[in-house]
């Protein structure tokens, strides 16, 4: 048979199916290393085993014709490419609609594992494996896992898988599941894989993890975590309630409830035992239960101060002001248990009565005032309304004592004043003196603009220079000196500012004129004097030399006569 021939010959057995095409057939029987194929036309064809280990018989297949035949006469079948491009199809889907995929552990690298998936070598980072450092995946393990990153290219796909993604969901599942079953009250044994200052995490059946705060740990609040829990302890507990999820978890609900016998109500007053200080308070012992009293009730004023000294031991008497079984708190007040520094001292100090005190600490802009278990405090402006008076310092001197006007209260403090005394004392000056009166003071102050003179304890005076002496003076200490004793003439007063101008030259001046006054007056008195005696002697001298004259004629007087009756009428006159 010549070649032509053997090519009819073939291409007549094989159907007339060219190398290399898509054919269809029905497996018709599955053995371990071959599946046969019919592929019609009476024509049955061999596939390796290993390219269809999924097929039963009677399964409709698609597979390539290679137009080989193998040792027994079976034509052979492929279906390599098409596998390869299902299973990309697959991964492929399994990538963008996340479903999960079986992947085998080849080899480990340095940053992760290579892997198998369905036939196709892909990567696996560790950060993705939900491996622990010292923790290894074997070659050969096999496990469920999600595509992350899916990239064609020919043959070779580009495919980065997560174990950590797959397992995480596993154990979501696991916790709803657990979480479906547990209900409040329940009593449940959980493993301590955490303790912290505030609580510790456990875990039920190494999947859920629930929280037990330190409020739960004991109803005595001063048992410290750390003291009842150990990492890895195997405990029974209950569950409080479930939150967002997440079980609540407590170990004095297995204890008998403290409160049940608690007899104690708002209002009571106590005396009970300090048995810790912290940021917030203190905590007390009330016998079963704890009690707290904030930093805020602990003293009417510096609690900070009265914190420093009490100590852990200490007994104190305490109001109860709150009792909240819910929560499981009971809070008290030492304040509220005492009456109140501040108000005793208006009872006794009633506002706009006058105290004596001494100064303790001076700011700029404020004093503080020693009143015992209290303290005052006087601003600048309740001592002075002069604004070129920046520094209360110029006027009030620490250690030194004066006087002062209860105003009210601010805060924890007595507001006091001395303003308000002078302005009660100015009102009083001026109701009993006016311009033009003398007063007596002493030199308390020389400026290059004059003096200032404490008229009263409370009221002063200012001389200015140019009032200090008749003569012109350059500066005050040229006539005055400090403690000296001046009397001086009010010339203004201004009850606006509350000021008080005197003047010694006025006052000299007035002394002066005064002293004129009186010496014309006595030399006009004199000049009167003398007059009269000269008119007295006149008269007496004419009287005389009348008497020695005779008459002139009858009806006619003489010149004296006459002169002296002139005279009689001007004194008449």
């Amino acid at each position: 048979m010549n070649e032509f021939e053997k090519l009819m010959e073939e291409s007549k057995e094989s159907g007339f199916y060219s190398k290399n095409q898509k054919i269809k057939g029905k497996v018709v029987k599955v053995t371990e290393d071959k599946v046969f194929v019919d592929i019609g036309q009476k024509i049955e064809a061999v596939l390796n085993r290993n390219e269809a280990q999924d097929v039963e018989e009677g399964q409709e297949i698609e597979a390539v014709f290679t137009g080989k035949r193998d040792k027994d006469g079976y034509f052979i079948l492929s279906r390599r490419g098409i596998v390869n491009k299902e299973k990309l199809q697959k991964l492929k889907d399994a990538f963008e609609n996340k479903k999960k995929v079986k992947a085998t552990i080849l080899s480990k690298q340095d940053k992760g594992y290579t892997v198998s998936v369905e036939g196709f070598r892909g990567f696996m980072p560790l950060s993705e494996s939900s491996l622990k450092r010292d923790e290894n995946l074997p070659e050969g393990f096999t496990f469920e896992a999600y595509i992350v990153k899916f990239e064609e290219r020919g043959r070779n796909p580009n495919i980065v898988i997560s174990r950590k993604q797959a397992l995480i969901e596993e154990k979501e599942l696991e916790k709803e599941k657990i979480l479906s079953l547990l209900k409040e009250g329940q009593k449940v044994k959980a493993k301590v894989v955490k303790v912290q200052p505030n609580g510790a995490v456990l875990s039920i059946e190494d999947v859920l993890y629930g929280f037990l705060p330190k409020s739960e740990i004991s109803w005595d609040k001063s048992r410290k975590v750390e003291e009842v829990l150990k990492v890895g302890d195997e405990v029974e507990v209950v569950v409080k309630e479930i939150k967002d999820k997440k079980p609540i978890l407590s170990l004095k609900l297995l204890e008998g409830n403290p409160w049940d016998k608690f007899d104690k109500n708002i209002g009571d007053v106590v005396e009970v035992k300090i048995k810790d200080i912290n940021k917030g308070g203190l905590v007390v012992d009330l016998g079963l239960l704890e009690g707290f009293i904030p930093n805020s009730e602990i003293s009417h004023f510096d609690y900070v101060k009265a914190k420093k000294n009490l100590k852990v031991g200490d007994t104190v008497v305490a109001k109860i002001f709150e009792i909240d079984k819910e929560k499981g708190k009971v809070k008290l007040s030492i304040k509220q248990a005492q009456e109140n520094p501040l108000e005793k001292f208006l009872k006794e100090n009633p506002v706009g009565s006058v105290i004596q005190a001494k100064v303790k600490d001076v700011k700029q802009k404020v004093a503080f005032v020693d009143l015992g278990d209290i303290e005052g405090i006087v601003k600048l402006q309740d001592v002075t309304d002069n604004p070129s008076i920046k520094s209360i310092s110029s006027l009030l001197k620490e250690d030194k004592t004066y006087r002062f006007k209860v105003l009210g209260i601010e805060k924890d403090k007595v507001v006091l004043g001395i303003k308000q005394l002078l302005d009660d004392a100015f009102n009083d000056f001026v109701s009993k003196h006016k311009v033009g009166d003398v007063v007596k003071g002493k030199v308390k102050k020389l400026i290059e603009k004059g003096a200032f003179v404490d008229i009263t304890d409370e009221i002063e005076g200012f001389i200015p220079v140019s009032e200090i002496s008749k003569e012109r003076i350059k500066i005050p200490s040229d006539k005055l000196s400090l403690h000296q004793e001046v009397e001086a003439k009010i010339i203004k007063i201004d009850t606006q500012n509350k000021k008080i101008t005197l003047s010694i030259k006025q006052l000299i001046l007035d002394q002066e004129k005064k002293a004129l006054e009186e010496e014309k007056k006595r030399q006009e008195e004199e000049k009167k004097k003398a007059e009269e005696e000269a008119k007295r002697k006149l008269l007496e001298k004419l009287s005389q030399k009348e008497e020695k004259k005779e008459p002139q004629g009858e009806g006619l007087g003489t010149l004296g006569e006459l002169i002296r009756k002139k005279l009689m009428e001007r004194e008449g006159k």
